[in-house]
């Protein structure tokens, strides 16, 4: 799946929103979804390129005490109110490019962060602004996890089934197959929701709307 339509599922009306966003960070916005292990899934940066130059040739990364929220917490943060230190000067310099006053907003789903960053040269956002944004990016990582999970009808059906009460050897009769059959697809499930067992992909399935 190519990043353009990765973004189209993951933010319906993307360029709209993604304005929105250049008009809530008029210095610029960097955002990334499924973040683990080293490089998110996707991540989109819209900073200016010469900040974005300096911080690659300065590994910047490394000590960047926004980068280190991002990683070890959840939720929103002005950068003003970060208490990770900063010993390689890096806020003051990013200040210098204008990104002056600036906010981070990190959620988690199935296992994955999704992060928003976005900076201004003039102005903390406001309470409102922060809490619109973090909404807005709960939905996003939300629906760039389900475009994420592909499950098949079998797996849905089966799933379904559990969600409705039903037991395993009752689901596997409703469905027409053998327990063991039915075991194979839930376990399919499981696997592609990162879930740690059947119960869990329920759960993960039915608050990605996937079932």
């Amino acid at each position: 799946m190519t990043k353009r339509k990765m973004l189209e599922l993951a933010i319906p009306g993307h360029e709209t929103e993604l304005e929105r966003l250049h008009d809530l960070g008029t210095t610029g916005f960097f955002l990334g979804f499924g973040l683990r292990y080293g490089e998110p899934d996707f991540f989109l940066n819209r900073y200016p390129k010469v900040w974005t130059d300096i911080y690659e040739a300065e590994n910047y990364f490394f000590g960047d005490p926004v980068a280190v929220w991002t990683i070890a917490r959840t939720g929103m943060m002005r950068w003003s109110a970060n208490h990770f230190p900063d010993p390689r000067g890096i806020m003051e310099r990013a200040a210098e490019h204008g990104l002056a006053y600036g906010a981070t907003f990190v959620v988690k789903v199935r296992s994955k962060r999704s992060f928003l960053s976005l900076a201004r040269p003039d102005r903390e956002l406001t309470d409102d602004e922060m809490d619109l944004l973090l909404s807005k990016l709960t939905t996003w990582a939300q629906l760039f996890a389900r475009a994420k999970v592909a499950l098949s009808e079998a797996e849905r059906d089966a799933l379904k089934l559990l969600q409705h009460g039903h037991r395993q050897s009752e689901a596997a009769d409703l469905l027409g197959i053998s327990v063991s059959g039915l075991k194979a697809r839930l376990d399919g499930a499981q696997k592609k929701l990162g879930a740690t067992n059947t119960t869990s992909a329920v759960s993960q399935a039915i608050r990605l709307r996937l079932i």
